[in-house]
């Protein structure tokens, strides 16, 4: 009787890793290498299948050296540390991809999708591709943006591609076809929008923002002190506020914030980032950035007025889409004394 339940137990066993293996398999594809098509710049896959979900067709925008590219259904599992789905979306059939170059590239790329899985033409005119960016306004450093090709899109972007191809790569649900324009490859999604959006009103609080500067002038050599005050004037919470300085004219500077946290920038060293968390209304948050002013060729005697850049981004969840509605932009100046 034991020998037949060991057995038995070994048989649910193998079973069990069968099933786990096959669902491990289809998480994550075996990679899809493109190969060259029309063009040196058009890629279309090795051996495409009509009846998969996929990529049918990859135009790239500026080739300067070709390499081996390739892309892979990597499933829910391929973006597990990856932030949230924006407020609203829903992830389409596990259709999340990502695309590999070894070419030595610039410029746009436009990527088309085949969505076979698409049954019917309304949930067709809802899906939206993501795809996966660097966002150094995001405290997680990445976020999902919307980079589906829409008509009348080409003209509120420069393009490396050109309009008859933009306008040629619209949603079609007779051919399933999708089609993305980014500035590079990595991780895409094809999600499901919001059925209905909601119209825009302005922003959904209010959000104000004095900078100011001392000394004022400052001379060469001397410190500077950036004070930035943000007030929520209500009548909302906002669960996420985030802003960036450009700045001009420092060395060693540093930030601090009564709230949250300020960093440099990874990729600029003039830039400050502070990200605030949330805040409710009637509450302020005062940062801080202290530099010294160095000679520049370009300052003559006398007095040099100089400006930086700010942007605030302002979220009523922190899994929101940025709106135009909910940032701000504003350059503040101040003035460098340069003594004969």
């Amino acid at each position: 009787m034991i020998p037949q339940m060991l057995k038995f137990r070994s048989l649910l066993i193998l079973a069990f890793l069968f099933f786990a293996t096959t669902a491990s398999s289809c998480a994550q594809e075996k990679p899809k290498r493109m190969i060259q098509g029309a063009s040196v710049k058009e890629l279309v896959p090795e051996s495409p299948n009509e009846k998969e979900d996929g990529i049918s067709q990859i135009t790239i925008g500026q080739l300067f050296k070709p390499g081996t590219t390739e892309y892979t259904r990597i499933g829910m599992a391929g973006q597990k540390d990856a932030p949230p789905l924006p407020t609203g979306y829903v992830l389409f059939k596990e259709l999340v991809f990502r695309v590999k170059t070894e070419a030595i590239i610039s410029g746009d790329e436009l990527t088309v999708f085949k969505v076979s899985s698409a049954e019917n033409e309304t949930d067709f005119r809802r899906l939206e591709i993501l795809h996966l960016e660097e966002d150094e306004m995001s405290p997680s450093g990445r976020s999902w943006t919307p980079v589906t090709v829409v008509p009348g899109g080409w003209d509120d972007y420069f393009h490396f591609v050109s309009k008859e191809q933009y306008e040629a790569a619209q949603p079609e649900f007779q051919s399933r076809r999708l089609a993305s324009v980014t500035r590079d490859f990595g991780t895409f999604l094809i999600a499901l929008a919001p059925a209905f959006e909601t119209p825009s009103n302005g922003p959904f609080t209010q959000i104000e923002v004095i900078p100011s500067s001392s000394p004022e002038p400052v001379a060469l050599g001397e410190e500077v002190t950036h004070k930035i005050v943000v007030k929520n004037k209500g009548p909302k919470a906002a669960a996420e506020v985030n802003l960036k300085v450009d700045l001009d004219a420092f060395f060693g500077y540093k930030g601090s914030s009564t709230q949250g946290a300020c960093r440099r920038s990874d990729q600029s060293t003039g830039t400050i980032l502070c990200y605030l968390g949330a805040m409710q209304p009637g509450s302020t948050a005062v940062i801080t950035i202290v530099g010294r002013v160095v000679g520049q060729p370009l300052l003559t005697e006398g007095i040099n007025e100089r400006g930086s850049m700010l942007e605030v981004v302002f979220k009523a969840s922190p899994t929101d889409l940025v709106e135009g509605d909910n940032q701000i932009f504003m350059r503040f100046n101040f003035k460098i004394l340069k003594k004969p």
